[in-house]
């Protein structure tokens, strides 16, 4: 049975990863700094205590695995802010650890990246893998740093390797963004500041999470980069609508315009992707916050 090794995992992409990986006859070993039992849901089958930044301990994990998926980091610029030296560590040591083990057991490493490095474009216009990237805070860089040492190292040792952009993603266990579900649920009213108008391409999580097991398990990787959303251009008055639709009641108040606090920029094209291995998202938006539903059940 294929073993693939899953890091980062209380969190809510690994989770899902751990659950898309299952669902293929994977054997998941879900591995994190520490384990926190609320949030452990997915199934798996081992639990593994591991800090990506010692390469012994990445070496040892990865040792029988066909793969890593890679989703543990420091995630987000206000976290990235508050400790830059412990970003830097964790998001790009430890990434530079687990290449490093998974080109010595001959596994291929799925590094999740994010579509912040593309930065704030405000023609909207669309954005393939090969457009520049222009990282505006501490934790886009130190992604765009993960994924070079990727692809040098991809390129100097023919390392089985690739990194996966996304960015605006919801779904059951989200704990960075806004994505009202949970709030209104619980019976909260909720207040922006600002952004009504302001476009996403947002990402359903078990779309990523299925994208991920999916470059994990292809024959080969093509590129060093895929981007994986929705790939469609939305406003977030239209997932406010979308939330209010599946929860009638649901009282979010949004001004109009444009968040300065978020990243501004248009759609990613997904057609790399679909065509290395295979995939497209299976979930609109009223499709995913219902399935989100579901799961809260």
């Amino acid at each position: 049975m294929t073993t693939i090794l899953v890091t980062g995992g209380n969190g809510m992409v690994a989770q899902h990863v751990a659950e898309a990986a299952r669902a293929r006859g994977c054997r998941v070993r879900l591995a994190d700094i520490a384990f926190s039992e609320e949030r452990i849901w997915a199934p798996h089958d081992e639990r593994v205590v591991l800090d990506v930044r010692h390469p012994s301990a990445c070496r040892a994990h990865a040792a029988d695995c066909r793969a890593i998926v890679h989703c543990a980091a420091v995630v987000g610029p206000v976290r990235a802010r508050a400790d830059p030296l412990a970003t830097l560590a964790v998001n790009v040591d430890g990434t530079a650890n687990l290449l490093e083990a998974a080109h010595a057991a001959g596994a291929r490493l799925v590094n999740v990246s994010t579509a912040t490095l593309y930065g704030n474009r405000p023609d909207l216009a669309p954005l393939a893998e090969t457009d520049p990237t222009d990282p505006l805070t501490v934790y886009d860089g130190t992604k765009l740093m993960a994924e070079t040492w990727c692809s040098a190292h991809r390129r100097t040792y023919g390392s089985d390797v690739a990194s996966v952009r996304t960015g605006f993603v919801y779904g059951r266990g989200n704990q960075i963004g806004e994505y009202f579900l949970p709030r209104v649920l619980a019976g909260e009213a909720v207040r922006e500041a600002a952004g009504g108008d302001h476009p996403c391409d947002f990402t359903y999580v078990a779309d990523l999470a299925e994208a991920l097991v999916a470059a994990a398990l292809a024959p080969s990787l093509a590129h060093p980069v895929y981007n994986v959303t929705g790939g469609v251009l939305r406003t977030r008055g239209d997932f406010a609508a979308a939330v209010r639709r599946l929860v009638p009641g649901a009282s979010i108040e949004q001004p109009p315009g444009i968040d300065p606090a978020r990243h501004l920029r248009g759609p990613c094209r997904i057609d790399r992707a679909a065509a290395d291995f295979g995939w497209r998202p299976r979930f609109d938006l009223d499709a995913g916050l219902a399935d989100w539903l579901r799961r809260l059940a």
